[in-house]
């Protein structure tokens, strides 16, 4: 291989043989070409490298606001990605970035409550309520765009009036409305964490007065309670990871006895998601224990010459009146009375239902049979379907119901049948080695392939490259040759020397034969000449 000077030599030896004329159109079309590429590259530069991006992703609004800023500063500008980038200077982005953020640029869309920086009087009081709650919807909107994937975002608030009646008072409400940049998807994370930020953003919203949507029409997240009957996504989900962790493991443990691809499960459970709190209070009459008590005793006794009854006039007389005339009078009372307040034990227990409780699982095992090769009607040998007894799907009942954890008293069911699968109930008629010959057949058809497709490419494409080169090399060296025969012809004639008999034509003899033939009588002048030949020609 050619050095990169012989290289560069030969170029120019190349280019002083051609003529005038094309020498000249050579030097246009090259200086065309390079007039082309520096106006190119120059366009180029002017367009983009002394321009900077001044903000990039922006909305309409904030593009048309950012556009009027900038013609009133007379800041020259571009604008780029179908109008949602403004590229200014590269020496005046910084100072432009930080006057338009001074008079709130760019906004991030909507109205935030900058609305409130200007006072304006005689406003009433039902424009300030819908200022602040346009304020409210447009710093939500702009903080749910900081999620990389969401290109715009809405917000709807429905703030009902405060009423001073309970019954009266309606919850607040609001609608999510995004749009996704290209074909980005939010995840069941993200989706729940926009759906609290509003929550905790507007006073008295919960999540169940939420929807978010996107612009393509799919409901991301809904009000919980709109349809009955439904599960929500989270318990949706709970029942499928169930039901798809309890079918894996019967997949996975039946397949290391009766082969990968021989056993299918399916799994149906009955999950209960209602919340349940009870409150029992029990009371053990046995268990009485006393808590107070309290004695009282009374008595009175009289005698005959104590004074008794009303005092005055009318009562001496009555008293008198009343007693006989004999001796003494004594007579006596007592009361006694005691009160005792008993406690009866009391146990109070409080009972909370966990959430997702199942109440019937139903499991179905399909598994296949074994086969055996057996003769067939022709003399050949197929294979044959043989189910499974009855004394191995018990034991598959048995494991099954241990490995999912069924409860027969709960109402658990499950039902194992052995069939022969479509997969492997094809017969496939086998002839000694004729399956292993279709294998080895199939392994090693891409490789002879490819060697086929190489002996092609060799033959057709590189063998004729190569024999053009090859013919190329042997005219110019016969060319070579016949000049350095002319050469010393000429070299001889002028030294006297005797004419050689290889000059003149010889009958059956070619050219080349003549070269190879005056190259062996003597090599050194032929050396010497081809030699004399290369450097009159550079």
């Amino acid at each position: 291989m050619a050095s990169p000077k012989e290289m560069l030599e030969q170029i120019w030896s190349i280019i002083t043989e051609l003529p005038p004329i094309q020498k000249i159109a050579g030097g246009l079309v090259l200086a065309a070409v390079i007039i082309t590429l520096a106006l190119i590259m120059g366009r180029d530069s002017g367009g983009s490298g002394n321009y900077g991006v001044l903000f990039s992703s922006l909305t309409e609004s904030d593009a048309a606001d950012i556009v009027a800023k900038l013609k009133e500063q007379n800041v020259p500008y571009k604008l780029a990605a179908n109008g949602t980038a403004i590229k200014v200077p590269e020496d005046v982005v910084l100072n432009t970035r930080l006057t338009l953020a001074g008079q709130g640029l760019p906004r991030g869309g909507g109205v935030g409550f900058e609305i409130f920086d200007r006072t304006n009087l005689g406003v009433t009081d039902f424009v300030q309520k819908l200022n602040y709650q346009r304020a409210l919807q447009g710093e939500l909107a702009r903080t749910i765009r900081q999620f990389q994937q969401i290109s715009s975002a809405r917000v709807h608030l429905a703030l009902p009036k405060e009423s001073v009646f309970v019954e009266d008072q309606r919850p607040p409400s609001a609608s999510v409305s995004i749009k996704m940049r290209g074909r980005g998807k939010l995840t069941k994370g993200q989706i729940r964490a926009i759906v609290n930020l509003v929550a905790c953003a507007v006073s008295g919203l919960t999540e169940k007065n939420i929807t978010v949507v996107d612009t393509a029409g799919h409901l991301l997240f809904r009000r919980e309670g709109d349809e009955p009957g439904m599960l929500s996504s989270d318990e949706l989900e709970y029942k499928l990871k169930l039901e798809s962790n309890m079918r894996r493991k019967l997949e996975t443990m039946f397949e290391e006895v009766v082969g990968v691809g021989k056993v299918i499960a399916r799994v149906s459970a009955d999950v209960d998601f209602n919340q349940v709190n009870t409150t029992e209070e029990l009371y053990d009459p046995d268990g009485q224990v006393v808590r107070s008590e309290q004695l009282s005793n009374e008595s009175n006794k009289q005698n005959g010459g104590s004074a008794k009854g009303i005092p005055g006039v009318k009562g001496d007389l009555a008293t008198f009146s009343g007693t006989s005339g004999g001796g003494s009078n004594s007579s006596g009372s007592s009361r006694n009375s005691v009160t005792r307040n008993y406690e009866i034990s009391k146990t109070v227990k409080k009972t909370k239902d966990s959430v997702g409780t199942i109440k019937k699982i139903t499991v179905a095992l399909m598994v296949d049979g074994s086969y055996k090769m057996v003769k067939g009607p022709n003399g050949r040998m197929i294979s044959k379907y043989v189910p499974r007894s009855k004394a191995e799907l018990a034991s598959f009942t048995r494991m099954a119901q241990k490995a999912v954890g069924l409860d027969p008293d709960r109402g658990d069911t499950i039902e194992v049948v052995s069939m022969p699968f479509f997969t492997s109930n094809t017969q496939e008629e086998s002839t000694g080695s004729g399956p292993k010959w279709q294998q080895l057949v199939f392994r090693l058809a891409q490789p002879i392939m490819y060697l086929i497709l190489a002996i092609c490419f060799i033959l057709f494409a590189a063998r004729p490259f190569f024999r053009l080169l090859s013919d190329k090399q042997l005219e110019e060296e016969k060319q070579a040759m016949l000049a350095a025969s002319r050469l010393s012809t000429t070299g001889s004639q002028e030294n006297g020397e005797k004419e050689e008999d290889l000059t003149l034509p010889s009958k059956g003899m070619s050219d080349k034969e003549k070269i190879y033939k005056l190259a062996q009588s003597d090599p050194d002048r032929a050396a010497d000449l081809v030699r004399r030949w290369l450097r009159e020609g550079a």
